[in-house]
């Protein structure tokens, strides 16, 4: 009733619950007030969370001169791009990278080449999605501390933070999607006014230039644009003024991609239509896939779910025999499906962030120090798959909230418009995900997009229902911001251990450079070899190009220049003997706390 009165005053009048004007100066009085104190809270909170992802950023210190991942590859056609004008793949590239390469170009103008360079570059980007997603999720009808909470669980994430200091396509990728979201959204709120048209071209726009870097963005205006079209049918010009922006968006899209297709040396997938083929083909894997990729998806965002799994334990336990039996028999699958495949009982359902060695698990370092020990890893995949047991319960009242789905979708408030919009984008790119999973290997990375939609939705479901919410929520958000500090707490850990690695394997590849060894005589990780490959030959063998035809040679790996003789090693093992170059320690967040570079001969292949 306070709401009602203090944001409609006009309307609380009508029902009576306002009865005269002085009434009415009162609440109007009042929701100005209590504007004006979210909007406050609103300015703090984003601040707050864009300075704490700035200090985990800084924390991890990820100051080496060294590729991170895949991105040896961009930053060899930025670096082309910048010395000679001209873009050139090298065969490393699935992502289109266009406005990536530009962006990184230009800070190599600026500051001259490095790693470090290229990663400064994704530092505004990084922030910029951390504010974004803040402005986003509150406009789907979360209050400020739920807002809050769901930005600070997608910046502290083990899949955000790494990715925040390295010139990976992941994090532009994010906040295109999240301005074109953002930028649709103020356009539907507005509807057929000139900000509303400001913000449909800002969206379309955003959504096109972000594409040219990671395709992902483009479906942002590809599926909200018809979307936002239909549910503003009533107003005709702002509806055709939606048609005529997706058709711009269409003809760019399908320019751009044509125009790529004809570059050499440029990865080619099959298109969606043979990805669909190839999965209809395959159904077993098709259902592993999707499964690994929920479960991997209610892993990074178990503090949001925690709300409604606490109620949804509840109301099992009280609630009627066909949940008790329906929830217990699941239990019983799970204990059975772990006892025939004990490695079920482990993560990573999806390598990268949270492999047994830390991020990127062994390629950065042979013989890496398992960081995800047994008991943990059994302790996280048991939780998530208990949880997801529990939340099943919820789904029993399918078809209520089938209807209830349909109903907000089909005609959502113009404050939630940013809601639905999120939950179409999510929806298709988890499809496309899933369906892309039959043809090349999926990484727990590609689900940073759906953290924030995921998350908000399991808040505004445990909300729904408001029977005694508050008190719930007194009681589970605690333990909520605990599992968010220690999935945060692993992400900067982790973060600092990769960056510490990578200080000392330059370090050591220095030390065995300046004794005259030549780059392809070291095998140092794949960041190394790979930079190493493209210095040799500006290609990389990769099994994904076609143009031109034969540039791919199936005798030999990715970098058939890297001939090793030396190998950098946590110690030697059975195929290595010590040096005389013997090894550079480094210290780590993580136990084991000292550790060391090996440097080894390679005695046996």
């Amino acid at each position: 009733m306070t709401v009602l009165q203090a944001d409609h005053p006009e309307i609380a009048r009508e029902f009576g619950l306002i009865r005269d004007e002085s009434g009415i100066r009162e609440a109007i009085i009042e929701g100005n007030a209590a504007s004006s104190g979210d909007t406050r809270k609103d300015a703090r909170n984003l601040w707050l969370c864009v300075v704490v992802v700035a200090g985990a950023m800084l924390l991890v210190w990820p100051f080496a001169n060294i590729a991170y991942g895949d991105d040896f590859g961009y930053a060899d056609v930025a670096l082309k791009l910048a010395q000679t004008g001209h873009f050139v793949y090298n065969g490393w590239e699935f992502a289109m990278i266009l406005s990536h390469a530009i962006w990184g170009a230009l800070f190599i103008h600026v500051f001259g080449f490095s790693f470090q360079c290229l990663r400064f570059s994704t530092i505004p980007f990084a922030l910029g999605a951390v504010a974004l997603c803040y402005l986003l999720v509150r406009r789907t009808g979360l209050k400020p501390p739920q807002a809050f909470f769901v930005t600070l669980l997608l910046g502290l994430s083990p899949l955000f933070l790494p990715l925040s200091v390295t010139y990976m396509t992941d994090i532009p990728c994010l906040f295109f999607t999240l301005a074109s979201l953002y930028a649709l959204a103020r356009a539907a709120e507005d509807g057929a006014h000139s900000r509303g048209y400001f913000w449909l071209a800002l969206g379309a726009a955003v959504g096109v230039v972000g594409g040219t870097g990671r395709q992902v963005v483009w479906l942002v205006p590809l599926a909200v644009l018809p979307y936002l079209a239909w549910i503003r049918r009533r107003q005709p010009w702002f509806a055709i003024a939606s048609v005529c922006a997706w058709v711009l968006v269409a003809s760019g899209v399908s320019g751009i991609t044509a125009w790529a297709n004809r570059q050499p040396y440029i990865a080619q997938q099959l298109s969606v239509p043979g990805e669909l083929r190839l999965a209809l083909k395959q159904p077993l894997w098709e259902i592993n896939i999707t499964a690994r990729l929920a479960l991997m998806l209610l892993f990074v965002i178990l503090p949001a779910a925690l709300p409604l799994l606490l109620r949804a334990w509840t109301d099992t336990w009280r609630g009627a025999r066909l949940r008790q039996i329906l929830v217990g028999i699941l239990f019983l699958a799970l204990i059975l499906a772990i006892f025939v495949h004990p490695s079920l009982a482990s993560i990573p359902w999806l390598n990268s962030m949270f492999n047994w060695e830390g991020i990127n698990g062994s390629a950065p370092l042979f013989g890496r120090p398992i960081v995800l020990t047994k008991p943990i890893r059994a302790l996280v995949a048991l939780t998530v798959y208990g949880s997801a047991c529990i939340l099943a319960g919820e789904l029993l009242g399918f078809r209520r909230l089938a209807r209830r789905a349909w109903g907000f979708l089909s005609a959502p408030p113009d404050s939630q418009f940013a809601l639905a919009a999120m939950s179409l984008f999510s929806a298709v790119y988890f499809v496309l995900l899933a369906i892309r999973g039959a043809e090349i290997d999926l990484f727990d990375r590609y689900l940073l997009p759906m953290i924030p939609w995921a998350a908000t939705v399991l808040l505004l479901w445990f909300e729904a229902e408001n029977r005694g919410a508050e008190q719930l929520r007194r009681r589970a958000m605690p333990l909520a911001w605990a599992i968010l500090a220690v999935l945060g707490a692993y992400a900067v850990l982790s973060t600092q251990d990769f960056w510490s690695l990578a200080r000392a394997r330059v370090a050591a590849t220095q030390r065995l450079e300046a004794a005259g060894i030549p780059r392809t005589s070291i095998d140092a990780g794949l960041e190394y070899n790979g930079w190493t490959q493209l210095l040799a030959t500006g290609r990389m063998n990769d099994r994904w190009v076609k143009n031109p035809p034969g540039a791919y040679h199936s005798e030999f790996g990715v970098t058939p220049d890297v001939v090793p003789f030396y190998r950098l090693e946590y110690r030697p093992t059975a195929e290595s003997a010590p040096t005389e170059f013997g090894s550079v320690p480094y210290f780590s967040f993580l136990p084991p706390f000292r550790k060391q570079v090996s440097i080894d001969r390679i005695v046996a292949r």
